[in-house]
């Protein structure tokens, strides 16, 4: 069996973890409970004759309601764990347990790594601050990062954390500003969960969230000049055909002649730490899941051959 116990949340996975369930929460299923058995009691009060059918009925129904109460009064301020938290938290299982990572890599997320150097330049420009990458990593007892950039001398106990998103056109990168003006968008929540992370193990006061807008890399503007050539089936780059859409394709590529201020965006929190040890109460739950997945996934494993269950029609 693996130790579970001591199983780190990344803070890039905080805002999945802490997604709420749909539906009715605990608290609402208990005070549903609470006002149907009020309900129920009522009714059954009020009957003149406790043996008519009606009246049993209600007899019945209460004490099913009281026999739940008790259970659902003892969870009512828990927060059950979502699907979106139980999808990544089996991800992790696999990577606890198997040392396997789920590989997806899209072209958006190839051009924020290979630009994040030079959105780290934009920033400290317009910033007027020599910021350079992060690369340690830091943890604490329940969760785990590497904030890009932090203000201050020890990024332990510095002023501000700061988090870059390379945005891989003008479009993507204009979306943001309505996402950021929503703040029930579930990607602001989540960055906002993240960035609460990175304050709970560096001590930051403020946490900002920083989108780039810089120039896409000749290595993915390549690519994607290799596969317009054979998305227009022409023979050759001179093809009229392949120019005027390279140029479109150009255009989306290239920011330098906008200006600098305005290919920022940024969205900065105050750290929460009622909010912090919410984190840190979930991580316990996620802990608590992992042991419980790998019960059940060992106990399907060891039984190949499953008896048939017959279900009535």
């Amino acid at each position: 069996m693996t130790d579970f116990s001591k199983t780190l949340i990344r803070c890039h996975a905080i805002g999945k973890i802490m997604t709420s369930c749909r539906g009715k929460s605990n608290m609402d299923k208990y005070l549903d409970c609470v006002v149907e058995l009020e309900r129920k009691q009522q009714q059954y009060n009020g009957a003149k004759n406790k043996d008519t059918k009606q009246a049993l009925g209600w007899a019945e129904k209460i004490r099913e309601l009281e026999a739940l109460l008790p259970a659902l009064d003892a969870v009512k301020h828990e927060d059950a764990l979502s699907d979106t938290c139980k999808t990544y938290l089996i991800q992790s299982y696999v990577l606890s347990k198997y040392g396997r990572v789920m590989e997806v890599k899209t072209k958006q997320m190839i051009k924020g790594i290979i630009s994040e150097d030079d959105s780290i330049e934009l920033f400290s420009v317009i910033d007027r601050k020599p910021y350079l990458k992060n690369t340690e990593r830091i943890s604490n007892d329940f969760i785990s990062g590497t904030p890009d950039l932090f203000d201050g001398d020890d990024i332990h106990r510095c002023n501000e954390i700061i988090d870059i998103k390379s945005s891989y056109d003008i479009f993507t990168f204009l979306s943001n500003v309505q996402k950021l003006s929503d703040v029930e968008d579930d990607a602001t929540i989540a960055y906002y969960w993240q960035l609460q992370g990175y304050m709970a193990l560096t001590g930051a006061k403020i946490g900002t969230l920083a989108y780039c807008l810089v120039n896409t890399p000749e290595s993915i503007i390549e690519g994607e000049k290799y596969a317009l050539l054979k998305r227009l089936d022409v023979a050759t780059e001179e093809h009229p055909d392949f120019k005027r859409e390279l140029s479109k394709l150009l255009a989306n590529r290239y920011f330098d002649d906008i200006s600098m201020e305005e290919r920022l965006l940024t969205y900065s929190v105050e750290r929460n730490d009622d909010d912090i040890q919410k984190i840190y109460s979930k991580v316990v739950k996620c802990r608590e899941f992992l042991s419980e997945f790998e019960q059940s996934h060992l106990k399907f494993s060891k039984t190949y051959r499953k008896k048939l269950i017959s279900f009535a029609a």
